[in-house]
């Protein structure tokens, strides 16, 4: 399964950049005017796509392979508490990866607010939650986890972080998915997965949302930017910003991973994800987690984040 689902990783990689070119080209020909919210869709159909063909090719059976087993209602509750604890982490980590690589979300993020709010949920969270829960969570890790669910984790976490094609999401994206797996695993259902994505992905929409509905709530964002723009000049205050917010980040942290144990416990399976990642990285079926294909792919994704980075 290694071996088979690290050839459809470059596949994956490649497709996406040459079917966001031809949407690119078409548009460009067409002249069509594409809203904001159009591209997104297409972003996410861009995504699902290639796994569908995958899925068609090898006659996977989606629901025998992947957990989609029914969540309790208390679980789902617990699932969404572990996404909105884990925003400061993502927060910390965005902002330590700020200090040298451009943040591509936080402008286009900005240009929803025109949008109703439910659509703006549906395009941010409710969409990538679905459609990302169901690529990188699905069939890369499921795909991994038979020969160990640590690396499976990690690597379906790396490549999930390597798809945004920009260092500034590769890095809290690759820790969010590492997570994310976990969460699985905790649970035995896919559904948590999705809904802790939701809660980490919906902050944003919701905190604008409620900004917007304060009196003069476009001038605060106005003025959020510049104090956040001044601010980057002075290195102590740089310094006390990071600090502040990594505390914020571990105390909320260890509120995840008290969350976490809660609902691993409650799923008879704490014992067990003890017992798999003590083994750490060693492969337990006898196939290699790495080969050629993923390592060309992440040197040649980490070769082209650089390349736009900072050439």
């Amino acid at each position: 399964m290694c071996k088979r689902i690290n050839r459809f990783i470059p596949v994956l990689f490649v497709s996406s950049i040459v079917l966001t070119i031809l949407a690119g080209a078409v548009i460009a020909v067409t002249g069509v005017n594409i809203p904001l919210w159009g591209s997104y869709l297409i972003s996410q159909a861009i995504v699902l796509l290639p796994a569908l063909v995958y899925v068609a090719v090898h006659k996977i059976n989606i629901i025998a392979c992947m957990p989609y087993r029914k969540l309790r209602i208390s679980d789902g509750l617990l699932s969404l508490l572990i996404g909105y604890t884990l925003i400061p982490l993502m927060l910390f980590i965005n902002s330590v990866s700020g200090l040298f690589s451009t943040n591509y979300v936080q402008g286009s993020v900005q240009e929803l607010v025109a949008y109703p709010f439910w659509l703006q949920l549906l395009i941010i969270a409710v969409l990538p939650a679905c459609v990302e829960e169901f690529v990188f969570r699905g069939l890369i890790y499921h795909s991994y986890r038979k020969n160990g669910i640590l690396g499976a984790a990690v690597l379906s976490g790396l490549v999930f972080g390597l798809m945004h094609l920009n260092i500034n999401q590769l890095s809290y994206a690759a820790v969010m998915g590492i997570i994310f797996a976990l969460l699985v695993e905790a649970t035995g259902s896919m559904y948590s997965s999705m809904l802790a994505h939701f809660a980490a992905n919906s902050y944003s929409v919701i905190l604008m949302q409620l900004v917007s509905m304060t009196s003069g709530g476009s001038e605060l964002l106005e003025q959020s930017a510049r104090a956040a723009e001044s601010s980057m000049n002075s290195v102590p205050v740089i310094i006390a910003q990071l600090v502040m917010l990594g505390l914020v980040a571990a105390g909320f942290l260890g509120i995840a991973y008290l969350l976490f144990k809660k609902i691993a416990v409650r799923n008879g399976r704490w014992e067990y994800l003890k017992e798999q990642l003590h083994k750490g990285f060693k492969p337990q079926n006898g196939e290699r987690f790495i080969t050629p294909p993923l390592i060309a792919t992440v040197a040649a994704a980490l070769a082209y984040m650089l390349y736009i980075e900072f050439i």
